[in-house]
Order: C-alpha cells, then sequence, then structure tokens
C-alpha cells in the first residue's frame, strides 16, 4: 500500500473517530443540561410551596391565638355529629345561647323556636384546642362569640324573628372576626421582625420535605434577605460567591400590605455531584462507548502501521536475499563458463581453482538457505538445545581467532579482555557459538574503515558478563528498540554495502532467551555501539 494511501485512510479514520466521539460528548451534555434543568425547575417549585406554606403556618398561628379562632377546629367526627343536628332541626331558626369549656368537653347551648314556641337542648361535644393540635383541623361554622360576652343575650321575644335579622346577625360578627384577624395580620406586617416570623428549623424542614418530594436529597444551603441584599437569616456559617450566582428566589409573604419585601434563596453546594450521581449509568455507559471507540481506532491504526511496517521488512528481505543470492549465483556461473573454454580445460590448477570456487559459493548458498529456514525453525519454537557444560574462557577464544582474519583484512583491532578464572555456562555450544560470532562479525561489519572492537568476559555476581564494544557508525534511539525484531534492518536506502538478511540479532535474542539470559544494547548514533550478554553462571547456581 502506498504511502499517500496509508495517511489517507489513517486521516479519514481520525475524523471518523473523533466525530463519533464529539456526537457523544455533545449527547452527554446536552442530556446533563436537561437533567439541571429539570433539576433547577424541580428546586422553584419547592421553594415556591415553602414560600407558599410559611404564609399559611404564619395565618394559621394567628387563628390558634384567637379568642375565638382557638374553637374553629374541631374533630371530623364531631363536626359530622354537630352538622347533622342542624339539618336534622325542623324550626325556623337555632339561636346559639351560651357555650362552656372544660378540658376537651364543648357544652352548647342551643335555643329553637317554631311558630312562637321555644325549646332548649344541650350538645355536648369534644373538640381540640388547636394551640396543642398538631393535625389538620376543620372550621365548623358555628358562631362562638358568646364567648366574650358572660351574659348572653337570650331571645325572650313572642315573636317570631325573621330569618334576615338572623343571617345578618351571623354575618356581622363574622366580620368581626374577620376584621379582627386582619387587624393583626397588618400589626404583623409593619412591627413583628422577619427573624421572629420565621425559624432556620422551620424553614429547614419545609424546603427539604418540598425538594425531597420532588425527587431532590442533596443538601440545600438557604438564605432570607431584604431588596437590599442583606441577609437575615441563613442556615451556613459562609456563603459562597458562586452559590451567590448559582441559586434560585422567590418572595417571602407576598401577601403583605406594606412591608418592604423579604427573598428567600436557596443554593445547593453539592449539586454537581448530586447530578452525577442520579446520572452515572448514563455517564459510566458514555464512557465506555468512547473507550470502545478510541481502542478500535488505535487497534485500526495500529494493524495498519504493523501492516505497512511487514510489508518494508518484507521488500527489504526480498531485495537483500536478491543480492545475497545473486553474487554467489554470479560467481558459480562465470566458474562454469571458464571452465567451459577450452584452453582453461588443458590447464589443471585452472580448473580446480575454479572447482574450489563453485564449491564454496555452493556452501555460501547452503548456508544462506539453511539461515533462512532456521529462521522459521524458531519462529515456530521447534528447535531443540543440546544443553550441555561449557567453559565460555575457551569458547570465547576460538571464537575471536576465526573472526581475527576478518577484521585484520580491514586493518582494524581486536582486543580481548577475557577473565583468567574459568568460566562455566549451561547451553549449546553451537548456538552459543553462533551467537557470539554474530556479534562480533557485526561489530566489524558496521565500522566504516578501521575497525575497533573490545570483546570481555567476567563474572558479574551469579551470571556470566560478556560485552563486544565497537566505534562504528552507531544506531539510533528510534532502530534501537526495532533491532531484535526478525527481518530488521537499520534502514540504508537502496545501499546494500553489508551482507545479511536481518535475522541475526532476532537469532541471537531467541537463543539467550532459551538459555535463560538476556542481552543489552547502548549505542550513539555515529558513535558505536555495545552489546551486553548476561548468562547463568553455572558455577553460581550449582553451589
Amino acid at each position: 500500500m502506498k504511502q499517500k494511501y496509508i495517511y489517507f485512510l489513517i486521516t479519514t479514520i481520525a475524523i471518523a473517530t473523533l466525530g463519533l466521539i464529539a456526537i457523544q460528548i455533545y449527547w452527554v451534555e446536552n442530556a446533563l443540561q436537561l437533567k439541571e434543568d429539570e433539576f433547577w425547575r424541580d428546586a422553584k417549585d419547592a421553594v415556591n410551596s415553602t414560600a407558599v406554606k410559611l404564609e399559611r403556618n404564619e395565618i394559621l398561628k394567628k387563628l390558634k391565638a384567637h379568642q375565638q379562632g382557638r374553637y374553629l377546629f374541631i374533630d371530623d367526627q364531631a363536626q359530622e355529629k354537630l352538622e347533622q343536628a342542624g339539618r336534622d332541626t325542623t324550626f325556623d331558626f337555632l339561636v346559639l345561647q351560651e357555650v362552656s369549656r372544660e378540658g376537651e368537653n364543648l357544652e352548647i347551648k342551643i335555643t329553637e323556636e317554631q311558630e312562637g314556641k321555644k325549646s332548649t337542648r344541650i350538645v355536648r361535644k369534644k373538640v381540640k384546642d388547636v394551640m396543642n393540635a398538631e393535625d389538620s383541623v376543620n372550621l365548623m361554622d358555628i358562631d362562638l362569640s358568646f364567648l366574650n360576652n358572660p351574659q348572653p343575650n337570650i331571645l325572650e321575644s313572642t315573636e317570631s324573628p325573621k330569618i334576615d335579622n338572623v343571617i345578618k346577625s351571623r354575618l356581622a360578627r363574622k366580620k368581626a372576626f374577620v376584621g379582627d384577624i386582619v387587624k393583626r395580620m397588618i400589626e404583623v406586617d409593619l412591627y413583628q421582625p422577619i427573624e421572629e416570623r420565621v425559624s432556620k428549623s422551620e424553614i429547614d424542614s419545609i424546603l427539604r420535605d418540598e425538594l425531597k418530594s420532588l425527587g431532590i436529597t442533596t443538601h440545600p444551603n438557604f438564605t432570607i434577605t431584604d431588596d437590599q441584599s442583606q441577609i437575615h437569616l441563613t442556615n451556613e456559617d459562609t456563603i459562597s460567591p458562586d452559590e451567590v450566582k448559582d441559586q434560585v428566589s422567590t418572595q417571602l409573604f407576598p401577601n403583605d400590605v406594606v412591608r418592604d419585601p423579604y427573598y428567600l434563596n436557596v443554593s445547593f453546594p453539592r449539586k454537581t455531584g448530586f447530578l452525577l450521581q442520579t446520572n452515572w449509568l448514563m455517564l459510566s455507559t458514555s464512557l465506555l462507548v468512547i473507550i470502545v471507540i478510541m481502542s478500535i481506532f488505535y487497534y485500526t491504526v495500529h494493524t495498519i502501521i504493523n501492516q505497512k511496517r511487514n510489508s518494508e521488512i518484507k521488500n527489504d528481505f526480498i531485495n537483500n536475499m536478491t543480492h545475497e543470492l545473486k553474487t554467489p549465483i554470479s560467481t558459480i556461473s562465470l566458474a562454469c563458463e571458464a571452465m567451459s573454454d577450452p584452453d582453461i580445460g588443458q590447464n589443471q590448477q585452472a580448473v580446480k581453482r575454479y572447482v574450489s570456487m563453485i564449491g564454496d559459493e555452493n556452501k555460501r548458498l547452503g548456508l544462506l538457505v539453511e539461515e533462512v529456514l532456521q529462521s522459521a525453525v524458531f519462529d515456530r519454537g521447534e528447535f531443540k538445545l543440546k544443553i550441555e557444560t561449557i567453559e565460555l574462557n575457551k569458547l570465547l577464544k576460538n571464537v575471536i581467532d576465526k573472526i581475527q582474519i576478518q577484521v585484520k583484512e580491514k586493518n582494524g583491532q581486536l582486543a580481548t579482555k577475557i577473565a583468567d578464572e574459568p568460566i562455566f555456562v549451561q547451553g549449546d555450544r553451537v548456538h552459543l557459538a553462533n551467537v557470539l560470532y554474530n556479534l562480533i562479525d557485526n561489530a566489524n561489519k558496521y565500522s566504516k574503515e578501521k575497525p575497533e572492537i573490545t570483546v570481555s568476559l567476567e563474572k558479574a555476581g551469579d551470571r556470566a558478563k560478556i560485552s563486544v564494544t565497537d566505534k562504528g557508525i552507531g544506531i539510533s534511539k528510534e532502530n534501537q528498540n526495532r533491532i531484535f525484531e526478525k527481518l530488521y534492518r537499520v534502514p540504508t536506502g537502496n545501499i546494500h554495502d553489508v551482507k545479511g538478511f536481518g535475522l541475526g540479532l532476532s537469532y541471537v535474542k531467541i537463543v539467550l532467551e532459551k538459555l535463560g539470559g538476556s542481552i543489552n544494547l547502548k549505542s550513539q548514533l555515529g558513535k558505536g555501539s555495545t552489546f551486553t550478554i548476561y548468562l547463568p553462571n553455572f558455577e553460581a547456581s550449582r553451589n
């Protein structure tokens, strides 16, 4: 796949992924905004209901305190009986003569008149004194004004009073009663401070109940302020400026006649946490969807990049393999052509030389093919090691002796620092020798002019440590993490001045891991590299 197509594909996937994530975030923000709007709407309703109940409670308190109003609240059962008694009478009118009370017993003396004849009866009922009552109460339509008059006027007229006069009398007394209550309420408007009209506990109780009924359980902060924003009552010692900006307000006692207005302001310092808590399922689902989308994007891009990398490695391998195979094939072809020349055929020395050349190149071809096949075996994990006790000192010296000639051909130097004390390890002699040969050979090949190589062997605790240091071209940081990958070679363009398939270091790492060892690299571009091998020390493990 061409580079520009890969970039186009990754860009398209990135835009699509970002679009999906943006849509998801937009949807979540909208959902949270709707929830917040609903929260403030419910909070506003709760605050308004609280203000209404506070005003009703104040009126109720004044009715309870009024001398006649104390008896306006009678048990449901008593109320029903009194009303029934009124409905059962066949008299023209009823006149309430006398009302007396002992504890919960209310005694009502009633004079009834019909056709000029009077009769008197007494009704005894139980009532609740609303000053001590907490339940809802029922208003009984009975005139109790005689409580203010120790000797009520008793109708002694022999003439039947007209019903209109009775109704007018009742309306007059009702008007006086209502007027007295209104007068007292106006006095409250004028003289009683707001701190005495409501209490923190009363507001807190009513407000919490109203909020809870609408599904809001977070803690509310409230203040009562005047029209100058001066705080007169609050349930918190300190109010932050953010709370003042983010609150709902309503007027307290809006039916006051001449009083300056007061406002009940409610804020919710833990609103954000409450909204997140109540919407955790939606938020968790959205977060999971975003994570899945990002994971798919990462996996897709990672796969595309890996495919491109593998394609490049494959192409490099084919190019390197073609280059490596062409050289011995060309040499064999030239030798065969030379031997077909009759003049050369008569020269036994020349024939021997060409036959030897063909044999060497044939062996080289075999080794190249074997290296590729061996790599496939290593990948499948099918190769077996012939484990034995090996003296690293001798093995390393043998490898150095073999490669010393190649170093000298480039006018290089190969210095050694091998411990005098024998160091033993458990491993496969052939594969371990190949590992050491590969590392020293790479140090020689990747040194441009005169190689300067140092090989050392020493004990490092309970392990054997082998270091191969060169002053060659070095390896850049971005390539250091990949040089142990199969078929990977540091990119050099189309220049193939260093032979190989990129199998050497991957082979080294596989063998060392099989033997329980490890390999480290320290390199600086243009200054050289140091490969360090660690192998378990057989003598240390045995002790």
